[in-house]
């Protein structure tokens, strides 16, 4: 079991050469998923800290290093196998173009840009419509599915500009649904970055889970897909069986579980557009914790902010979700694993590319101080972990078992 390293080209994904990397660090999410969250945002997979000595790559003169670990041009495509097999090129679960490197005698290290952050620096401006004087072309969508919505913006920033391919599928393509988007205007191309028009769908009412993940597409290409969610089922990985882990003190596949924990809010003041005293104002309020309770908690009050909502029917709805998810004590259970651990007869239980954040998980748990035993429900939200077999694995806030 080991961790496989590709330099690839960057724009179709040609395997080049393996590269052996000794330090690295890594980090995948499925979005913002902390206390008192508001928005989630869109999935994350990063690769940082990436380190590795001259000697490691297969050049011999400046050029040639150069070239081979050209920012512009070069990507890497890291995998775990499960086996010891030299022919497994194993699980591919990052891809990331160059960036940021800085050599020394010695060595060099590097960071990643992940697709979402390559998309920062692409625009939905389709080719020849940005003009010099005025430009009135403009993108609409009509009755697309967020994740259309999503796969055609992410086509035109990428296959549908000259120079600008990209090895990634924008798998939903032309899918129909019930949304439309019809802002998208030339002239507003400083905020038609498409990686924060992707987060701008994600953080919609019913806005999908958005990853991107790397597969094989033949022996010698690597490709990233594009997934999201549906607009019937927002979340990833929903179409199988959960995770199942489990945490007691003599052992368990979840090691070392901390639990955090962040009291509720009883209390939200929210503002939405508008300046000065005409700024739109509403708040919502839980009070039966404080006026009904033989014991009741410390009053705590918050403030939500919209400044992009002019409706206080709109603005009273956006702020009445974010109370009721921060109403009551909530926790949140962290942990890791071994994806090298293996059952009696040496499989392995849990390979990195078995499970994504995103997918359910069953958490059991026995003897745990001040948690009841039991079987508890969660979802993956994120694993970070570097060169070694183990990560930490962080799962969804939910509501504290005592109020």
């Amino acid at each position: 079991m080991s961790w496989r390293h590709w330099i690839c080209d960057a724009r179709d994904g040609r395997l080049i050469c393996p590269i052996d990397i000794p330090s690295f660090s890594w980090d995948m999410g499925i979005g913002d998923f902390g206390f008192s969250t508001t928005d989630k945002g869109a999935g994350k997979i990063d690769e940082s800290g990436l380190t590795l000595p001259w000697a490691a790559i297969p050049a011999s003169t400046p050029d040639e290093r150069s070239a081979m670990l050209d920012s512009q041009r070069r990507a890497i495509v890291t995998t775990w196998a499960a086996s010891d097999d030299p022919e497994d090129k194993g699980t591919p679960l990052f891809w990331g173009k160059i960036t940021g490197r800085d050599d020394t005698w010695l060595d060099t290290s590097f960071g990643l840009e992940s697709p979402m952050a390559i998309l920062s620096s692409r625009y939905a401006v389709r080719d020849g419509a940005f003009k010099d004087g005025h430009s009135s072309d403009s993108i609409a969508f009509t009755g697309m599915s967020y994740r259309g919505i999503c796969s055609e913006l992410g086509r035109i920033a990428t296959d549908g500009k000259q120079g600008g391919e990209l090895p990634f599928d924008w798998t939903y393509t032309g899918e129909r649904g019930s949304h439309d988007r019809t802002d998208y205007q030339a002239w507003n191309v400083q905020n038609l970055a498409v990686d924060q028009l992707l987060t701008n769908i994600a953080n919609c009412q019913g806005g999908p889970d958005i990853a991107f993940r790397p597969y094989w597409a033949d022996e010698q290409h690597i490709r990233v897909r594009f997934l999201a969610g549906s607009d019937a089922d927002v979340y990833l990985d929903m179409d199988h069986s959960p995770v199942c882990l489990s945490s007691f003190p003599d052992g368990g596949s979840l090691e070392d579980i901390h639990v955090s924990y962040q009291d509720g809010y009883h209390r939200w003041y929210a503002t939405g557009a508008g300046t000065d005293q005409g700024t739109l104002t509403c708040y919502v309020e839980s009070m039966a914790p404080i006026t009904q309770s033989m014991d009741p908690p410390v009053l705590r009050e918050a403030v939500y902010g919209d400044t992009d909502t002019d409706n206080l029917d709109l603005l009273r709805r956006h702020v009445g979700g974010v109370a009721q998810n921060n109403s009551g004590k909530l926790m949140q259970i962290t942990g890791s694993i071994d994806f090298g651990d293996t059952d009696q007869f040496g499989v392995p239980l849990h390979p990195l590319g078995s499970m994504w954040p995103g997918e359910s998980v069953t958490l059991s748990i026995a003897g745990f101080p001040t948690l009841p035993d039991g079987d508890y429900g969660l979802r993956l939200m994120e694993m970070s972990g570097d060169q070694g077999s183990k990560a930490d694995l962080k799962f969804d806030v939910l509501e504290a078992p005592f109020q």
